[in-house]
Order: structure tokens, then sequence, then C-alpha cells
């Protein structure tokens, strides 16, 4: 079974997209919500679900963290992910996966491509990442489009809890003590759809999940030389990566948006 934790807080307009996602997966599954007590009608909407498949709660929290560890406390499945309620699954395609993880038992995660969309639903972007490198991970700290991340459970022995002193790079922490030394596949198709709109965290708190990341890497740095690349590499992309794109959001800008706009593909 298939545990999916979706941590929310007033996200009503986007939830109902994220819950049908969700309910029609062909894979037993559970859904698990953690809601934040919301005031935008997100109670009333997940009253009125008729789903025997979904679970969930609305209390007052410190925020996505302990939201997403309440849910990791509460999950039962042998497969687990989190899906953030402003995001959702390609149903099919997860499908897929859930089969290729099924056949391929010495799997212990999965993460794959990612369709970003805008508030209408839009898609502006496909990210196809590269194959899995632990290591490229905790350098570079890119190449991993966390939301697409299944995991089997025995991996909580490795990270049993996300660390709730991290207000935006929690997911960064986690992942990277959850998948050291453990095989993970790559998925080439687009999986999930990432939601990228003026409130969500990805758009209002991007220097505070790169500041915490950057300290989260350097935690793990054994030694100056590695302490060294990795503030040298950091350095360099918030020097010039702004300069030639529209780095550190995902939405294409400039030159680069015209093209789109015109019907260039690349």
């Amino acid at each position: 079974m298939l545990s999916v934790i979706t941590p929310t807080r007033n996200m009503a307009n986007f939830l109902s997209e994220t819950l049908d996602s969700i309910a029609a997966l062909r894979t037993p599954h559970e859904h698990i919500v953690i809601d934040g007590a919301s005031d935008d009608g997100t109670v009333e909407l997940l009253e009125g679900r008729e789903d025997p498949h979904l679970t969930w709660i609305s209390e007052p929290d410190t925020g996505q963290t302990e939201a997403v560890n309440k849910g990791l406390r509460l999950a039962q499945g042998d497969l687990l992910a989190w899906v953030n309620a402003d995001d959702a699954y390609i149903t099919e395609a997860v499908d897929r996966v859930l089969e290729h993880l099924d056949r391929n038992p010495l799997t212990d995660a999965v993460f794959g491509a990612v369709n970003y969309i805008d508030e209408n639903g839009e898609v502006f972007r496909t990210l196809v990442p590269p194959k899995f490198s632990w290591r490229r991970y905790l350098y570079f700290g890119a190449f991993v489009t966390t939301p697409t991340i299944i995991f089997r459970r025995e991996l909580l022995a490795h990270a049993p809890e996300l660390n709730e002193q991290y207000v935006d790079a929690a997911d960064y922490d986690f992942y990277l003590r959850l998948l050291r030394g453990v095989r993970v596949d790559r998925i080439e198709e687009p999986y999930l759809n990432f939601r990228y709109h003026p409130t969500s965290k990805t758009t209002t708190d991007v220097w505070v999940q790169l500041n915490e990341a950057r300290d989260i890497r350097l935690g793990w740095a054994g030694n100056p030389v590695q302490r060294g690349v990795m503030h040298s590499w950091e350095a360099a992309r918030r020097a010039i990566l702004p300069r030639i794109s529209s780095w550190p959001h995902p939405e294409p800008s400039g030159v680069v948006k015209l093209l789109r706009r015109i019907g260039a593909r690349g």
C-alpha cells in the first residue's frame, strides 16, 4: 500500500485537484491530509469528500514540517510519499511508477520528471532530472525533484522524521539522510504537476530555503576542501545564474519566455 501525506493550510483553491489525483490511483493507497487549522473552507471541503481512503485532521501546528511528521507517524503503507496541497499527481503515470517498484524489489526509492504548472494548471516547464547521485545531491543541492520521491518504509530507519528546526529546507535534510547509500531509480516520465503561484513557498520563501540548504550541506562537510567546494559552488551560482536565467525561480523569463510564447521548443 502507498501512503500519501499532504500537509496543508489555506490551500482550498487547489486541494480538490490534489485529492482527486490521489483518489484516482488504481494502486491500493491511503491519503493522509494534515491541515493546520485552515480558515478558507479547507475543513468543509474535506468533510464533503466521500473517499474511503482519505483520513484527515485539522488542528494548529507550527508549519509544514510538523505536519509531515504527524503524517509519517500515522502512515501505514509499505511505500510513502509527500505531496503538497497545491500539487497533484499525474495519476496514470504514478500507477506505472508503482508497478516499477513492484517489479524491482531491490529499488529503495524512485524520483522522476515533474511538470511545473501555473495557477491555472498550464504547464510552462517540464524538468527531467539526471540519474541519482547522492554525492551530487549533497554538493550541489539540486537535480533531485523531491516532490516526486516515493520510498519504501524500511528507509525510515535512516531518517525517522523531518528536523523541525528547518523552516523550508527540511525536505532536503530529510532526503539526504533517507537516501544515503540506497538504490534510487530515476523515472523519466513526469508524474507530478508542481504548481508555482504567488503564495507558494517556492515563491515566497526561496531564499530561506536556499540559505537553510547551504547550512545543511555544510554540516555534512568532512574537511576544509569539501567546505570550500560547497562555498565556491554556492557563491558562483548566486552570482551568475540570476543574471542569465530566472533562477532561483522555475518560471521562464526574458528571451526564453518570449520564445515559448511563439512556439519555440527546447
